[in-house]
């Protein structure tokens, strides 16, 4: 996740920052989707994970799924991210890396946010659940900002605990580019 990550392939310890839990290894929730690979793309099994400062999250789908599916990854302040391609899930467990290649997001909808090796991110700022990174996000991290919260905030975009002008940035970014999800 753009916003949290801080560098050599690790990601912030988001949930200690917000107060959440006391292990430092742990970044936030995630809500991984399972979806058809033909139209309409019908959700087929959810479930929710925690996603490491590592980058990695188990996910497992119960009832047990098996087939070929795209993966879905939901966050509370990242745009949904799609994988690239449908990825086959069964008997066998399933690895994806959305982090090494952008083009492992449908659409190459990821952000270089580390070089040697090449690290790609989930774009931050998606406050507001309309897909795109826009002014009603920014509107959204403006009042977070003015009613000086913190803790476990959406609106927290780089992970350090507390809503403020620190946040900033990446959505300004984000919302100048025009960045939004990208899927079939």
């Amino acid at each position: 996740i753009e916003g949290y990550y801080a560098g050599t392939g690790i990601m912030t310890p988001v949930l200690f920052n917000q107060g959440v839990t006391g292990n430092t290894s742990l970044t936030d929730t995630i809500t991984v989707q399972l979806r058809n690979v033909t139209a309409p793309y019908s959700v087929v099994s959810t479930t929710k994970a925690v996603l490491n400062t590592n980058g990695t999250a188990t996910c497992v789908f119960t009832p047990f799924v098996s087939g070929t599916y795209y993966i879905e990854v939901l966050h509370r302040n990242a745009l949904k991210t799609w994988s690239s391609n449908g990825v086959a899930v069964g008997a066998v467990p399933a690895s994806y890396d959305f982090s090494n290649l952008a083009s492992k997001a449908y659409g190459s909808n990821q952000k270089q946010v580390g070089n040697s090796p090449a690290v790609f991110a989930f774009y931050s700022g998606e406050l507001y659940p309309d897909e795109n990174v826009d002014i009603f996000d920014l509107g959204i991290l403006e009042a977070g900002i003015n009613n000086f919260l913190f803790g476990y905030q959406a609106s927290d975009i780089n992970g350090d605990g507390n809503v403020d002008i620190l946040d900033s940035p990446l959505i300004d970014e984000n919302v100048n580019n025009f960045i939004f999800s990208i899927h079939p």
